[in-house]
């Protein structure tokens, strides 16, 4: 079981679920029209400045021995990683708006994401908030967000969701990773912090 909890924390890891959301933003009926070159170009974008340039730095700090893990286990450890999380993110916000010309509603995940990681790396200097729920409430926030501004329901995609981040947070109380309240309050809080710029930008 154990494995399996570890294999669910790498698929739905922070620094993959923005190239998530914006897989499934492409495929919205205002979106899918666009020719397959916009897209990629969405797509493999969001990968490079939340995914890859974020992970640059952890893999660099694991070789020199000053993380003791990839995941980042040690709360002590995670201030300079978050810091250039944050500045990755920052980027990505400005590849959306300037590159992408996407509304600033859209660019809403961007910013909401950005605050958030800020937020978490302050949070984290004296209690261990739980990054993973934060991205999946991050997730969760964005596509209630963009669902209302398009009217659309999809209400398997919300279950889904909502059951991902249960299993997700089951996975990280498992592997003594996190408290239940720490992957509660790292939901909520990524949630809110995406939520509230996608609706009122």
């Amino acid at each position: 079981m154990k494995v399996l909890y570890k294999i669910i924390s790498i698929i739905f890891q922070p620094l993959l679920l923005p190239t998530y959301g914006i897989l499934l933003m492409v495929q919205i009926p205002v979106f899918a029209s666009l020719p397959m070159q916009w897209k990629a170009i969405a797509v493999g974008g969001t990968f490079l400045f939340t995914a890859l340039l974020p992970a640059i730095p952890v893999v660099v700090m694991y070789f020199r021995k000053e993380v003791s893990d990839l995941f980042i286990s040690n709360r002590e450890e995670r201030t300079l990683p978050y810091l250039f999380s944050f500045l990755a993110y920052v980027f990505w916000t400005l590849f959306l708006i300037r590159t992408m010309h996407l509304p600033m509603f859209i660019a809403g995940l961007g910013i909401g994401s950005s605050i958030s990681i800020l937020l978490i790396t302050f949070i984290n200097i004296k209690w261990k908030i739980s990054a993973h729920l934060a991205s999946l409430g991050g997730l969760a926030g964005g596509i209630f967000g963009i669902c209302y501004r398009f009217a659309l329901n999809p209400l398997w995609l919300f279950i889904l969701i909502f059951l991902v981040a249960a299993l997700s947070a089951t996975a990280r109380v498992a592997l003594k990773a996190h408290t239940p309240i720490q992957t509660i309050a790292g939901f909520a809080l990524g949630f809110i912090c995406v939520f509230l710029p996608v609706m009122l930008l």
